[in-house]
């Protein structure tokens, strides 16, 4: 089969060119298209010339189509609307909408969000799948490579993806009834006197625990590690180990009537939840209103 170069043929002849063999007429297929009659005769010979057919021979007062003109004009009436539909943009349906939505949040954010997303998908996009696989380092160059769609973290993500705050937080350490600190916050030494439950979200760290601390040559003394916050809360409610955690989540799944809150000392930061996205997810609608969810599911939380 013989190779077409398209970059050498031009596209803006097809539109003359099913004027002509429908119109059979250069005058006529010249007004249709708002041509002056000699541009349309120069397209025809160009036609012509890139086709190597005459597309149109003269019968009598009228033109009469070549075979290959009327096999061309068949092949024409059935790609044209085809290419135009390629520009037109087809009225959006969240009821109607399918795909798949992935997205990495840590299991804090997925035990505060799920609930809303899933009433959500489930009422207004029933044909919407979704995927919530659990954030690690490598989530914000997932999200550049197009293996995830959105990123629900507490750290900021690299240009050039888009990043919105959506939560403010801050932690609180939850220690059990049988604690025997009865105070209500920890000043830094009392804090780093006791033994702790590390949320491990970067291998060896809860970073935005550790870090500050770090930063004034400090460390705290870690009893056990955890990868989940579930399982912390768990962990906690029978010991006399610390857990600093988000407030939000602590107020929202401890057992009040194993465990209490102690403010953190003010040596540990507040901090934003951050949504991470690429920008050519940014006019898509499907993606558009499931960050709209993700931002009304957070402001009935504050």
């Amino acid at each position: 089969m013989q190779q077409v170069n398209l970059r050498g043929t031009d596209l803006n002849l097809l539109v003359p060119l099913q004027a002509l063999l429908e119109e059979r007429s250069v005058t006529r297929a010249a007004i249709r298209v708002h041509l002056s009659q000699p541009a349309m005769s120069r397209a025809l010979e160009r036609l012509r010339e890139a086709f190597s057919d005459e597309l149109l021979v003269r019968s009598g007062k009228r033109y009469s189509l070549t075979p290959r003109g009327s096999a061309l004009l068949e092949e024409l009436n059935l790609l044209l609307p085809k290419v135009e539909d390629l520009w037109r943009r087809k009225p959006f349906s969240l009821a109607s909408a399918t795909g798949c939505l992935k997205l990495a949040m840590t299991d804090q954010m997925t035990a505060l969000l799920l609930p809303d997303l899933i009433t959500a998908l489930t009422r207004e996009a029933p044909n919407v799948d979704l995927q919530i696989v659990q954030w690690r380092e490598t989530s914000f160059q997932d999200l550049l490579a197009g293996q995830l769609d959105l990123v629900v973290s507490p750290l900021t993500a690299p240009f050039p993806l888009v990043v919105e705050r959506i939560l403010p937080e801050r932690f609180v350490c939850l220690v059990s009834r049988n604690h025997p600190c009865k105070k209500k916050s920890f000043t830094l030494a009392e804090y780093l006197a006791e033994k702790h439950i590390i949320l491990e979200v970067q291998p060896g760290i809860q970073t935005l625990v550790d870090r500050p601390l770090s930063e004034l040559g400090k460390r705290r003394k870690a009893a056990l590690r955890l990868p989940f916050y579930v399982l912390a809360l768990d962990a906690v409610e029978n010991t006399s180990l610390v857990l600093t955690i988000p407030e939000r989540l602590a107020l929202r799944r401890m057992d009040r009537r194993k465990t209490r809150l102690v403010q953190a000392p003010k040596e540990i930061p507040p901090y934003h939840q951050t949504m991470s996205w690429p920008h050519r997810l940014n006019a898509d609608p499907l993606h558009s209103w499931f960050r709209d969810c993700l931002r009304a599911a957070c402001r009935r939380m504050i």
